[in-house]
């Protein structure tokens, strides 16, 4: 299942995904273009919530803290460099600003709904600005991509 909006960038999930709360979903990017991509895995902001049997669920509580980097190799182990036509497997994360933390013990059909932009601004959120200014002068690009998805999860 596709599930951004880009043509030249594939964001790629198997669905349905089974439902692992203590595992990170691993997605399939492809790259279609010519250009080098700067991704980062934490750079998707925007809105998502989880559904059970269609009815929007209620967080029972929400995490607490953030994730920053402050040293180019922070910054060069996090973000994803993605070469023209390379396809690289990876957990990313679909909205970082997601703090939910619900409960998955009934049975049902779960859905993950998401909204979320990767985009200069939401990359450099976390630190690393100077370091993807100077990928951006080596010719590199940040990706500029939405994702509007409702993935399927199974038990």
């Amino acid at each position: 299942m596709k599930i951004n909006k880009s043509n030249e960038v594939d964001i790629l999930v198997k669905t349905p995904v089974k439902l692992e709360p203590e595992k990170p979903i691993i997605y399939s990017i492809k790259n279609n273009s010519k250009k080098t991509y700067i991704i980062d895995p934490y750079g998707f902001v925007g809105d998502s919530y989880w559904m059970l049997n269609n009815q929007k669920l209620i967080p029972i509580q929400f995490s607490r803290g953030y994730y920053s980097r402050y040293t180019d190799d922070e910054c060069k182990n996090d973000l994803i460099i993605l070469k023209p036509k390379q396809v690289m497997d990876t957990a990313i994360v679909l909205n970082y600003t997601e703090r939910g933390i619900y409960n998955y013990s009934e049975s049902g059909n779960y859905i993950r709904s998401i909204k979320s932009e990767h985009n200069k601004q939401n990359v450099t959120r976390l630190g690393c600005t100077s370091y993807i200014r100077t990928l951006e002068m080596q010719g590199y690009k940040v990706l500029e991509d939405s994702i509007v998805a409702k993935i399927p999860f199974y038990k």
